[in-house]
């Protein structure tokens, strides 16, 4: 023990590895060889003194694990003298440790907050049972315009049962319904889905039972499933709502099961299921989406092939069928298309996202820069101190260990503000407008963000101290020594090196935000073809079972439109059955007279309005009339279309008088006007044909409501709900919008991307604006005494000005020129962002440049300026 004793006090002392090991082997030795010398006095041979000293000895594996603890120890201990040094000599130079620890908390903080994001919203699986194996499945049918299309209840239920790639398939729609009963009446979200909806999705309830087999079908759909917010919402919870009933649309639905929390498919505001009633007969209408989850093994390729094989076989069994508008010996004229759902829901998120991502990580790479920047000027001014504890007997690389363990600490310190400033950021991320971004509930700052940051924090350390780690380990006693003499030239070119690629870094971020702003601008500025300003938009359903009749629906229409009219504060109101910008679109194709079928290939928007309800949108009657009051069902059927549609099949403008028919209809319209077109889906797509028909004469359950106000519109949502009360108390007003909210939705993702963008963009520009002047301040500080040279021998201060900012704009046209190509990558990766705006945009590419000589001449001043001053007597005397 006492020798054990001995070795772990001596190896907790020695400095060097070497010495350490020599010192212990020695040791060990001389005990071996005195155990071995008292066997053989015993009597024992030396090959058995030897061996049964080992066995006693027992002995070298347990002090060799010794040794190790020993120098694990030392090693950690020697770590905790590195980081106790590192902090204090931080604690002494507050300033320069504040500086750097606000850039790398914005780098480290930014790129947090972005990871979150694409975390939260591409990196996580579904909250699904085996979510790789959920799939989408749509039909198509290019050769008749049909990008994709959905089910009608006969082909789900003939892919349903002929298919063995899928190991479950389910149908759904959504809809909504009129809750009445205890409380005021409102209007819930519901989703209609088959028996094996929750059997697709993996997902079981929390309270009471899923659909069983065979509640999908007429006659026995009498039940449903509920959320778990609107349990809570509605019944506090209530555990013995099973078995209760609902009253939606005057019919009574019994709850037979809870969602677990957060369940909220296939919209985030569904809160009731329903099952469908399946009539496997029925092929039409084509309005069932489908999801499946796939055999294991199987890819979605090779069940898309099985399920087109499907689909062919039932359309030559059933040739009068929507699926047989063209020949099926054209190859993929009728397809299925079968995409992961995941791919679905967050596809159009996937390329702003990782742009973004790719912006963060060039911020957080001109953060490196910069700190490396300002540890290169500070190792410069502690030359003197390295060559000291050179002289004291350090080596290279422990200056180089210490150096590297100052940045990990800055950091780690760093990362600890970075991830504050990501939960801030995504704090105030759930405050903005967010809808139309999907999963977007699921983001949050969590462990796997943290680890993330931890790795982050740790890297970055690594990057930015790298440099001055090495030039320590490359430089000696004198070597510092020369360094120091000679002002720093190797930390110049360094800093200039880095500068260079900050603003070359800007240069990519800058021009790709100026190019998203611009797109965004243009955007905006669409023609519309409506007047959004004033106009409120609202809906109003009339449950099927008290609304039986189209008279009955239309009286009502009728008459809820001559109350509004008379509100105050209402200028024209009209009722439709579609709004632009909420995507509840009704295409088909329709037929001109007198032609060939001249609607195959072309779709048209189909909507049915009241009279007033062009004026209420400010949509422009360009020829004809209006509908009247007096377009009634029994009277001649009528249509007005658009300009669009007038131009592709009477360019004459010889629209008026002729007859369309549409394949849902079957009757002939005769053409009694000619509108503007209108944008129905947003604000990049292009203008669609529309053909619009009487409400009279083609009569809805769902009504829309447009309303053009004065603008004091709080008084007016108060009277229209009053007005719809009167004729009906038990149907209420919901999705109360202005046509403005309702078309900043579309633009929530790419506002949020431009924002951020932007923002990250301005950051990368401060960056990189502090860093050049910080090197140009370096550069005036190691030139004092040859700036204060020329002074006394005459130069003019301008001269001296000029000199400092001509080689800050050689470092910025150094940077921009670096820039371009990145710029030109990035641009073309983002192409498919922008609209009516130019990959390579003049305005773009050359104010971009501009303005980073603008602020790059803005940070060079104030060096150049010290310059300029330098008093030649003080500079002399320093030296």
């Amino acid at each position: 023990m006492a020798l054990l004793s001995r070795i772990r006090n001596l190896a907790s002392n020695l400095l060097h590895r070497n010495r350490v090991e020599r010192e212990l082997d020695d040791e060990m030795r001389a005990h071996l060889a005195m155990l071995v010398d008292e066997k053989i006095a015993t009597g024992l041979s030396p090959e058995q003194a030897r061996r049964s000293a080992l066995i006693e000895f027992g002995g070298v594996d347990q002090v060799k694990e010794q040794v190790r603890d020993v120098r694990m120890g030392a090693r950690l201990e020697q770590v905790w003298l590195d980081v106790r040094y590192a902090a204090r000599i931080l604690r002494k130079n507050p300033g320069f440790t504040a500086i750097v620890v606000i850039t790398l908390a914005l780098g480290i903080g930014v790129n947090t907050a972005i990871f979150s994001l694409v975390d939260g919203i591409l990196l996580r699986p579904l909250p699904y049972d085996q979510p790789d194996r959920l799939v989408r499945l749509v039909q198509s049918q290019r050769q008749i315009g049909l990008e994709s299309w959905n089910l009608s209840q006969a082909t789900f239920t003939s892919l349903r049962d002929n298919t063995h790639s899928l190991e479950a398939l389910a149908a759904y729609s959504t809809s909504g319904a009129n809750l009445t009963g205890d409380g005021d009446p409102e209007r819930v979200s519901i989703g209609t889905v088959s028996a094996d909806f929750f059997k697709v999705l993996g997902i079981a309830p929390v309270l009471g039972r899923a659909f069983r087999a065979g509640e999908d079908t007429p006659g026995n759909n009498g039940v449903c499933v509920i959320s778990f917010g609107f349990w809570q919402r509605r019944f506090a919870g209530d555990p013995n709502i099973i078995g209760n009933s609902l009253n939606l649309s005057s019919t009574p639905i019994e709850v037979v099961g809870v969602m677990p929390a957060g369940f909220s498919f296939p919209r985030p505001e569904t809160e009731i299921w329903i099952p469908l009633a399946i009539n496997p007969a029925r092929t039409a209408p084509y309005f069932l989406k489908a999801i499946a989850r796939l055999a294991p093994g199987v890819s979605p390729s090779e069940a898309e092939t099985e399920t087109t094989g499907v689909l062919w076989n039932y359309a030559r069994q059933h040739p009068d069928t929507s699926e047989n508008r063209v020949p099926l010996d054209q190859g993929s004229a009728l397809k299925t298309i079968v995409t992961p759902l995941k791919e679905v829901m967050v596809g159009s998120t996937q390329k702003p996202l990782l742009i973004l991502l790719c912006a963060v990580g060039l911020v957080l790479l001109i953060a490196c820069a910069n700190v490396a920047n300002l540890l290169l000027a500070r190792a410069t001014s502690r030359v003197r101190e390295i060559a000291v504890r050179f002289a004291l007997g350090a080596t290279p690389s422990r200056v180089a260990r210490q150096l590297l363990t100052e940045s990990l600490v800055l950091a780690l310190i760093g990362g600890a503000g970075g991830v504050m400033l990501a939960w801030l950021g995504v704090r105030m991320l759930g405050r903005m407008p967010t809808d139309g971004i999907p999963r977007i509930e699921a983001v949050t700052v969590d462990g796997r963000v943290l680890a993330f940051t931890a790795g982050l924090a740790v890297l970055t350390g690594l990057l930015f101290g790298l440099m001055p780690a090495l030039r320590a380990y490359r430089m000696g006693m004198i070597a510092a020594m020369h360094e120091g003499g000679r002002g720093g030239t190797a930390s110049r070119r360094s800093n200039s090196a880095l500068v260079a690629a900050q603003f070359a870094l800007s240069f990519v971020l800058l021009i790709g935000a100026g190019l998203l702003l611009k797109s965004f601008q243009r955007l905006q500025s669409v023609e519309l073809g409506f007047n959004p300003e004033k106009l409120l938009t609202m809906v109003v359903s009339l449950p099927a079972r008290k609304y039986s009749k189209p008279e009955q629906s239309i009286q009502f229409c009728e008459n809820l439109i001559d109350r509004l009219r008379t509100l105050p504060g209402v200028r024209a109101a009209g009722l439709t059955t579609n709004i632009p910008f909420v995507g509840d679109d009704n295409t088909d194709n329709f037929i001109v007279e007198g032609r060939d079928p001249g609607g195959e290939g072309v779709q048209v928007q189909l909507l049915a309005m009241t009279p007033g309800h062009l004026q209420a949108m400010g949509i422009p009657l360009l020829r004809g009339r209006d509908f009247l009051e007096t377009d009634k069902s029994d009277s001649q059927q009528v249509a007005i279309v658009d300009e669009t549609l007038a131009r592709m099949y009477w360019p004459d403008g010889d629209a008026l008088g002729k007859r369309v028919e549409t394949t849902g209809d079957m009757q002939w319209m005769t053409i009694v006007g000619v509108v503007g077109g209108i944008k129905q889906d947003g604000f990049a797509e292009k203008l669609q044909p529309h053909i619009y028909a009487p409400l009279a004469q083609s009569p809805t359950l769902v009504a829309k409501l447009v309303v053009r106000t004065d603008g004091a519109s709080n008084p007016t949502i108060a009277a229209i709900g009053s007005a719809v009360s009167g004729l009906d108390p038990d149907i209420p007003v919901y999705s109360i919008r202005s046509m403005n909210d309702v078309m900043a939705r579309t633009l929530n993702s790419q506002r949020l991307t431009n924002l951020l963008l932007t923002s990250f963009s301005v950051l990368a520009l401060v960056l990189a604006a502090v860093g050049i002047y910080g090197t140009m301040s370096l550069y005036v500080g190691s030139r004092k005494n040859e700036f204060g040279i020329r002074l006394a021998l005459g130069a003019q201060p301008r001269v001296l000005l000029r000199l400092v900012l001509r080689e800050g704009m050689l470092l910025i046209a150094a940077g921009i020129g670096i820039g371009v190509g990145g710029a030109l990558a990035l641009t073309r990766a983002m192409a498919s962002l922008l609209f009516e705006v130019s990959p390579t945009d003049p305005v773009v590419f050359t104010g971009v440049p501009l303005l980073l000589v603008f602020v790059a001449l803005a940070a060079c001043f104030v060096p150049a300026r010290r310059a300029s001053r330098v008093d030649p007597m003080v500079a002399l005397r320093c030296e």
